[in-house]
Parts: structure tokens; C-alpha cells; sequence
């Protein structure tokens, strides 16, 4: 491999497979990790379990900062990339910085998604994406026993039944943009309540929020299309949309991630982009689809850095597993882990 620096913007799990990948392969390769989080890799899926008091918070975290150092992989945490040059092959950082590449490999993921017309109460809403957000959660629930969960997506549903186990007051809207990118189609609803209930979790009846209110420290107030309710904390679940803004004037082809060939290259030399943030050519369906899931990530992590160093692999998937939702292929099939 002639390139001498390879950059990773990202630290998940997609970024660490890569790292990994790469250094297993290539001894004497450069290798950064960028992140934009100040938090190690952590599994965001053991979040749920974190906020129920099931698990320790150094249970969260996946790689521990020896196996950087034992491996020669440096790893820069809360610096955030806000511009990148393909031309000059150099990355900008928020506070200026420029750190030149030889090969990039983007596993930037992708971010809490909140519909735009719920974006005015944006700041009422708590998620659930990193270790952040889950400490807030922590902090919220020591004075409050009913919280709303809004939305869909399978940590909305395995949060509920955690929150359930905490023996709080658990409501959940199947609001109108729930479980996207997958159609809340009659079926799918019924089959969803279904659960839900037997887990002693209430759905509440109405189709979309119309407006939310403080009316305390502990007591946010919920009107919906039909009866309104209060709550002391509300969760917004709509999903994760690929965090590629800085990337839209790169000279990347990016539509709703970024646009990439069955081997995850981008158009540019020795750019490849795997994870949530990617979106991947299907050669049998002539269109292009995203994944969703952490095992997913991990393993299109570990392909793009075998085919940065020379490998000949191509992402995998049945077409049978992906289907079409708003005009996007999306492969996912977590809502029926529940």
C-alpha cells in the first residue's frame, strides 16, 4: 500500500472495524480515528439497559484506550470535521486545524432525526443516541414516573420495555411519522400495540402531536389530535438521518447519505464511506439502499478497509431483505425484534 495516512472520520462501530482491519493488515500504516464525540466507542444499543440501572456506564464502552496504544492507533476524540478537500486531500477541523490524508475512510454515521414540524418543541424532547443523552435521561427520571415515548424505531421499543421494568408510567404515540423509514401501515401498527401492551406499556390514541407545553419542572403538557395528556419527560424516536452536511459541497455524490458502489468506494481515489452515513450500490437492483444496525456497520467497516488496501469485496444482501420506503431502499428488519 503506497498511501503512508489513512484518516477515519467517525468512532463507531464501523470506524473501529476499519482501524482494526487496517493495522491488522498493515503494520506500518498511520492510522487516525476523528470522532466528533468526546465519548470512546461505546454500543449504543446497551443504552436502554444503562438508563434502567442494568448496567455500569464503563459496561457502555467497547475499546479501551490501551488497545490504541498497543496497536499504534491514534485516536482524536471531540474534534469535530467540518469541510473536507478532495483536491488537496485534506481534512478541516472546527477550531482550524488542517490534517492531511493519503486514504479517508468516512464512517461518520448519522443523527437523532426530528420532523421539521416538531422541530419548534425540539428542545422538550429527550433522545436517546449517545451516553450524553442517556445521562440526561438518568437525571430526568429520578423526579418524574411517567414519561411518553414518541415515534418509533427498535430503541424506542426496547427503551419502553426498560422504563416499563422500571416500573414507570410508560405511554407510547404511534405518531404519523413512526418507525420511519418504515411505513406505519395498519398491520404494522396493530402488531406494535399488540406488543406494546403485553409489556404493560399504554398506546396512546391519536395520530400526531400538535403542540407541547412546560407547565413545570417535572410536568410537560401533550395535545395530540385527540385527547391530551401530561407527562414528565418526553422521548422523541424518528429514526437516524446520515450526518453528512459538511460533506454536501465536498464534490461527493451524496443524496440522502453518501453515494457509494457495492465495494463502498466513492467516485474519489481511495475514499470509501461504510455505516449509516453510506448509501450502497445493489448491482441486482440497479438502485442504491441504506443499512441500519450496529453489526451492519462493523461489518461493511471491516470491507472498506480490506478494499482500500487491495481486497475485491463486495457489501452483500439479498435483495429479498430490502424494500422501499419514501423512494429509499432500507434494509432493516429491527422493529420485528421487538
Amino acid at each position: 500500500m503506497a498511501q503512508e495516512h489513512c484518516v477515519i472520520i467517525g468512532n463507531g462501530p464501523a470506524a473501529n472495524a476499519a482501524a482494526t482491519a487496517l493495522r491488522e493488515n498493515t503494520p506500518d500504516l498511520d492510522v487516525t480515528i476523528i470522532g466528533e464525540e468526546s465519548f470512546p466507542h461505546y454500543r449504543p444499543h446497551l443504552l436502554p439497559d444503562y438508563v434502567a440501572g442494568k448496567l455500569r456506564r464503563e459496561d457502555l464502552y467497547v475499546t479501551p484506550t490501551s488497545y490504541y496504544e498497543s496497536c499504534n492507533i491514534k485516536v482524536r476524540l471531540g474534534q469535530k470535521v467540518v469541510a473536507v478537500d478532495f483536491d488537496r486531500r485534506e481534512l478541516v477541523l472546527s477550531h482550524k486545524e488542517i490534517v492531511s490524508f493519503d486514504a479517508l475512510i468516512i464512517t461518520c454515521g448519522a443523527r437523532q432525526r426530528i420532523p421539521e414540524k416538531l422541530q419548534v418543541f425540539q428542545d422538550l424532547f429527550l433522545t436517546l443516541k449517545t451516553p450524553y443523552d442517556a445521562g440526561k435521561w438518568v437525571a430526568r427520571l429520578q423526579s418524574t414516573d411517567s414519561v411518553l415515548i414518541v415515534g418509533g424505531d427498535l430503541t424506542s421499543l426496547v427503551f419502553a420495555k426498560a422504563l416499563a421494568s422500571m416500573e414507570k408510567k410508560v405511554l407510547f404515540l404511534l405518531e404519523e411519522e413512526s418507525f420511519w423509514p418504515i411505513p406505519l401501515s395498519s398491520d404494522v401498527a396493530d402488531q406494535v400495540r399488540h406488543r406494546l401492551s403485553e409489556k404493560g406499556i399504554k398506546v396512546v390514541d391519536g395520530s400526531c402531536i400538535r403542540r407541547l407545553a412546560q407547565r413545570s419542572h417535572d410536568s410537560i403538557e401533550v395535545e395530540t389530535d385527540r385527547d391530551p395528556c401530561r407527562v414528565g419527560a418526553v422521548g422523541a424516536f424518528f429514526g437516524l438521518v446520515p450526518n453528512v452536511k459538511f460533506l454536501v459541497r465536498s464534490g461527493l455524490d451524496i443524496e440522502r447519505g453518501i453515494l457509494v458502489d457495492e465495494y463502498l468506494r466513492t467516485h474519489f481515489d481511495l475514499v470509501y464511506a461504510a455505516g449509516d452515513c453510506a448509501q450502497i450500490y445493489h448491482p441486482g437492483l440497479r438502485d442504491y439502499w441504506v443499512s441500519i444496525g450496529y453489526q451492519n456497520a462493523i461489518e461493511q467497516g471491516k470491507i472498506a478497509a480490506n478494499n482500500l488496501l487491495g481486497g475485491v469485496c463486495a457489501v452483500e444482501i439479498s435483495p429479498a431483505s430490502i424494500f422501499l420506503a419514501e423512494g429509499m431502499m432500507v434494509n432493516t428488519s429491527w422493529w420485528m425484534e421487538f
